[in-house]
């Protein structure tokens, strides 16, 4: 089998190629995505439209700040004027279908991408029916380990905002802001840190069950970050920071230019691909770079066995 990488990249070379990939690649891999995404962008659609949404401009008594800041959250808005314009039936059956559509279509939309992208790491030519295949085939496994990653990360996060807000409620109330609330503070910021380490540890996960067929792939993904935390973890912020920035920026133009319009809301969505796109690239990047060293690391310590024997 062909090797993706021959040596480890840099952090720089790791945001390099990212950047050069999701440029080669732009057209096809924002295709795909918008293919994949098509079915939940027209089912919101619609049921804006049925709701009275105007499709160029959206009328904002607050101006350009109140303007950007109610459209950051479309989908909460699209809810919001579900059940003022159809009714609360509507409205349940607005999220009920959105839920479903958005639990299948995110995680074959990213599979996808970095499908395709691991082609263009070896320099094959691909297509968009290849990549989405690709995906599909591990259809299951992405459903079922997603899932099961969202719903232990969320069980964490509930029971970690309910033991601060107690600890922090009976600390307040016996001393005021005394030492019992500044210790529940620090707890608070030691629970959010390990989840941060146990984000990043199992972040992994999703690319080792597209290429390395394993399901939920959390082990996998422990031994690939091993001794390379803060190396993902950084990767991962920078991700972030580029990916804020860009959407706040196209949020920006299309609350300036066009409100809380239907098209408006087309403007946001395109720009949820380009900054899904771009994350999913630099994932399928760092992805192969853990693989490569943990691969390398695999051999030291064969040969350091055969040493020994």
């Amino acid at each position: 089998m062909e090797q993706l990488q021959t040596k480890p990249k840099t952090f720089g070379e790791i945001l390099d190629h990212t950047f050069s990939i999701s440029k080669k690649n732009f057209g096809p891999l924002f295709l795909t995505l918008l293919i994949i995404f098509a079915p939940l962008y027209i089912f919101d659609y619609l049921f804006m439209v049925l709701s009275g949404i105007n499709m160029f401009r959206e009328p904002s008594g607050g101006g350009f700040t109140e303007g950007v800041l109610n459209n950051l959250d479309t989908a909460a808005a699209t809810q919001e004027l579900v059940a003022t314009n159809l009714g609360i039936g509507m409205e349940m059956l607005y999220l009920l279908v959105s839920t479903v559509l958005a639990i299948i279509i995110y995680p074959i939309a990213q599979a996808s991408v970095i499908v395709a992208t691991s082609k263009a790491l070896k320099n094959e030519i691909w297509s968009k029916g290849q990549a989405i295949k690709g995906a599909f085939s591990r259809f299951w496994p992405l459903i079922g380990s997603t899932a099961l990653m969202g719903v232990i990360f969320g069980v964490a996060v509930f029971i970690g905002f309910l033991l601060f807000g107690i600890l922090g409620g009976i600390s307040f109330a016996r001393d005021g802001f005394g030492v019992g609330f500044i210790m529940s503070i620090i707890f608070g910021l030691l629970f959010f840190a390990a989840v941060a380490f146990f984000v990043t540890k199992l972040s992994m996960f999703f690319g080792a069950i597209v290429f390395q067929k394993v399901a939920p792939g959390f082990s996998k993904s422990w031994q690939l970050t091993k001794g390379r935390f803060w190396f993902t973890f950084g990767l991962f912020i920078v991700f972030f920071i580029i990916t804020i920035l860009l959407t706040s920026v196209m949020e920006g133009v299309s609350a300036l230019l066009l409100g809380g319009s239907l098209l408006g809301r087309v403007l946001t969505d395109l720009a949820s691909i380009i900054t899904t796109l771009f994350m999913m690239v630099g994932y399928t990047v760092l992805f192969f770079d853990l693989k490569t060293r943990n691969e390398a690391d695999d051999l030291k310590d064969m040969i350091a066995s055969y040493k020994e024997s």
